[in-house]
């Protein structure tokens, strides 16, 4: 068989707002695994609210890092398609390595007035990687499904 080019530019923007919204939606699940009691927002509030919630964290992921993120985004999918790595490994380690790198900017770099508790509570708790994770998995497996297949 013989396979189509992988890494198209339409096709990797729409991966990376795919890739973007599956990180910003994992941030809800992986703050209720952390939790002490990590279901009982569920209980008290309903499933509408965990849904509602999760649209919201989405639609604030996209719009607030979004446009920060891509040119770094965009660099390890140019290397990708350079070397011709197709690996899902690649692309959640790049969304791993970009998760850690914007909560980084967050956490060293000095600020005013902002409170940094919600960056530090995200790596004590171990939800930095498991977002970049998905959304590296989410951007592969978009790139993966919609690659064109030719028989020879």
């Amino acid at each position: 068989m013989k396979q189509g080019r992988f890494i198209t530019l339409g096709r990797s923007i729409v991966a990376y707002l795919i890739g973007m919204i599956a990180g910003a939606m994992m941030y809800m699940p992986a703050l209720a695994a952390a939790a002490r009691h990590p279901f009982s927002f569920l209980l008290e509030d309903r499933l509408v609210r965990f849904v509602e919630a999760e649209v919201g964290v989405a639609l604030m992921g996209l719009m607030i890092f979004a446009l920060p993120i891509f040119p770094f985004y965009a660099a390890g999918v140019l290397l990708a398609k350079h070397l011709g790595i197709r690996h899902w490994f690649y692309f959640v380690s790049l969304g791993v390595s970009l998760s850690l790198g914007l909560w980084a900017v967050f956490a060293f770099l000095p600020h005013h007035r902002i409170d940094l508790s919600f960056f530090q509570i995200g790596v004590v708790r171990g939800l930095v990687a498991p977002i970049g994770a998905a959304g590296g998995l989410a951007c592969w497996l978009f790139l993966y499904l919609t690659c064109a297949r030719k028989s020879i």
